[in-house]
């Protein structure tokens, strides 16, 4: 594309520069975010599974719910990031792709709607032609020229807006690469192009109106020619939920494109948000609150998931109505000594878990990637130390050790979620130093702060799916024999046990899932060390060395703790598990969370600086008031 050497990168302005907003806007649109994919994804399944959806009218929906998931993630994500994020640099490539992704959602998006206006003209006003007009085949056909066209209106668009040099101010008055505000950064005259984007513009918005216009026409005259008020009044309503998305989406697309350059104001960033964030979200409600259809299967699908899970519960209410936690020890003398010793560990992990988030929140000379990082990681100790030292700390000290099926359900559950995250945080950590060390030029550059929210998030969503699947594996299906777990909480191994015979499916998906975590983040981790120790050997200053050896040392005791007892507990063929597994279990679970600190503050001098800097200033306020006190105290 010449000339667009001469902009490698842009600023997007965003919503609003004003930081007192920026987190409640953050929480407001994650939500809007959230409840746009659950409520498409919801429809696309509602569709998929109910056998009296499966019509044309509800193909095209499934489409159209696609392309809002699509479209509204194409804008999303970004947008959230920059909420959080101080750089808001966008490259021009990532510009280009966004605006082509978004275009391309969009354009179909528009033709999707035509058709849809057109399968209800052909049901009421040709009914018993419907079946022969709009076949599957049609259906199929209808849709991919509306993705075809889509495609080539995108990259259209893309070359009109891109295809040209940009000069000048880089900064982007908006909180993605739309047409209007990308075009003001063009050097050369861009009339022609706007012409032709115009003219495309036109084609899709206007001549999907016109399509929906003449469809709705032909429909109120037959309407108006039915004899019964009870056939007009089902045929509108068959209508009004297509034409309430009709006039969310085009009404404001046309507001923000077909008006002059000139005219363009602040009130095109709140019509993008309308069409971009919050119709995607509101799309799925309407076509399921003003549905009969809808509803209906989906009170039917309640019914089926419900009678399938209470015939689960049938099969093994004998044993899921509750478990017996057998605990670390059966001997009576030894519980209390236990109950102490495990108490003192919990409250010192609690205390200097808490302490370390606290530390790099007020010093700013930690505010770096790498104790971004260590925020979480002292975060995810504290959960999934919490999720279990209770539980054990309460059993020690009580004769009734039952817990229910679904308090081991849960506490399995949100303990897979945070040893799962932790790995990952691991590996982001060993990521984290291999940039420090081998490129050190680029790492602001690499390692910024939206890729460390990206990172982390990623982490956390992945977790989030191994701790639901593996917890499907165990907890779906029925438990057979004896009540009793083998343990001091509901871990993989003893409650493996319980599943009823055939088990070996699910011990194949959790392990394979434990490998992906513990094995491939095991490897992420020895990529990046040997890496490191690549660039290491070849510095020529020992001091050099010395220092980069250093950074890494308290992060490679944390690597070596964690997983040597995790490769130990679960990497280990089942019929070779014995009763060093709880001792195994007690490392890494409570005392890893608790030495982890210490490796992280007594091996680094950064935190041993920052937390004598602030023992000082403590120490300073506290002299501080005990003078402004004296001193009233002896002018009264």
């Amino acid at each position: 594309m010449g000339g667009n050497h001469t902009q490698i990168e842009f600023i997007l302005l965003g919503i609003t520069d004003s930081p007192s907003a920026q987190t409640p806007l953050f929480v407001f649109f994650l939500l809007i975010y959230i409840v746009t994919l659950v409520g498409n994804v919801g429809i696309i399944t509602l569709v998929r599974v109910s056998p009296s959806l499966h019509t044309p009218m509800y193909f095209f929906l499934t489409h159209f719910a696609f392309t809002d998931i699509c479209y509204s993630t194409a804008i999303s994500p970004r947008m959230l990031a920059d909420l959080l994020s101080e750089d808001k640099t966008i490259s021009f490539s990532e510009c280009m792709m966004q605006f082509l992704i978004f275009t391309f959602f969009a354009v179909t998006e528009c033709h999707l709607l035509a058709m849809m206006a057109y399968d209800r003209h052909v049901a009421i006003c040709q009914p018993l032609l419907y079946v022969t007009i709009i076949s599957s085949r049609v259906c199929w056909q209808l849709v991919t020229s509306s993705y075809l066209f889509a495609f080539l209106s995108a990259i259209i668009y893309s070359w009109g807006v891109f295809g040209r040099s940009f000069c000048g101010p880089n900064h982007i008055d908006h909180f993605f690469c739309d047409v209007v505000p990308v075009l003001k950064l063009v050097c050369s005259d861009t009339h022609s192009r706007e012409m032709v984007i115009f003219a495309f513009v036109t084609i899709n918005g206007v001549g999907a109106i016109m399509v929906i216009s003449l469809s709705y026409i032909s429909i109120l005259n037959t309407v108006l020619r039915m004899c019964s008020a009870q056939s007009r009044a089902r045929a509108f309503h068959t209508c009004a939920s297509h034409l309430m998305a009709v006039v969310l989406f085009f009404g404001t697309a046309f507001f923000m494109y077909l008006q002059p350059p000139s005219s363009h104001g602040r009130l095109d960033k709140v019509a993008s948000i309308f069409y971009s964030v919050v119709t995607p979200m509101l799309n799925p409600f309407i076509y399921s609150l003003r549905n009969k259809e809808v509803k209906g299967a989906l009170i039917k699908c309640r019914r089926r998931f419900f009678n399938h899970w209470q015939h689960l519960v049938m099969e093994g209410n004998h044993t899921k109505a509750e478990l017996i936690l057998l605990g670390i020890t059966d001997r009576p003398y030894s519980q209390t000594p236990l109950f102490v010793f495990f108490l003192l560990i919990y409250i010192v992990t609690l205390v200097e878990n808490v302490c370390i988030i606290i530390l790099m929140q007020v010093s700013p000379s930690l505010h770096t990637p790498m104790y971004f990082f260590l925020t979480h990681f002292a975060f995810v100790e504290v959960c999934y130390s919490t999720v279990i030292s209770p539980r054990m700390l309460a059993d020690l000290l009580s004769e009734d050790k039952t817990i229910s099926f679904s308090e081991c359900m849960m506490q399995f559950l949100t303990f897979i979620f945070f040893g799962s995250a932790e790995c990952h945080l691991l590996a982001m950590m060993a990521y984290d130093r291999h940039i420090a060390i081998c490129r050190p030029l680029l790492y602001v550059t690499i390692i910024s702060s939206r890729v460390c929210w990206q990172l982390v998030a990623s982490s956390y969503l992945f977790a989030f799916l191994t701790a639901v699947i593996c917890t499907w594996c165990i907890f779906g299906g029925p438990l057979c024999g004896p009540k009793h777990i083998d343990h001091f909480f509901c871990d993989i191994v003893p409650v493996l046990k319980l599943i009823c015979p055939n088990k070996y499916s699910s011990e194949m998906v959790i392990f394979a899932f434990i490998s992906i975590n513990v094995v491939g983040m095991s490897m992420v981790i020895l990529l990046s060390y040997i890496s490191i120790l690549h660039a290491v050997l070849r510095m020529c200053s020992t001091q050099s060395r010395a220092r980069a050896f250093h950074t890494c040392a308290s992060h490679l005791m944390a690597v070596v703790l964690f997983f040597g007892s995790a490769f130990f507990m679960y990497l280990q063929p089942p019929s070779s598990h014995r009763s060093l597994d709880k001792v195994a279990s007690i490392f890494y679970s409570m005392v890893t969370p608790m030495l982890n600190p210490f490796i992280y503050s007594l091996r680094n001098r950064e935190v041993k600086g920052a937390l004598l800097k602030c023992g000082r200033r403590l120490l300073s306020q506290w002299q501080n008031k005990r003078v402004v006190s004296s001193r009233t105290c002896s002018s009264s």
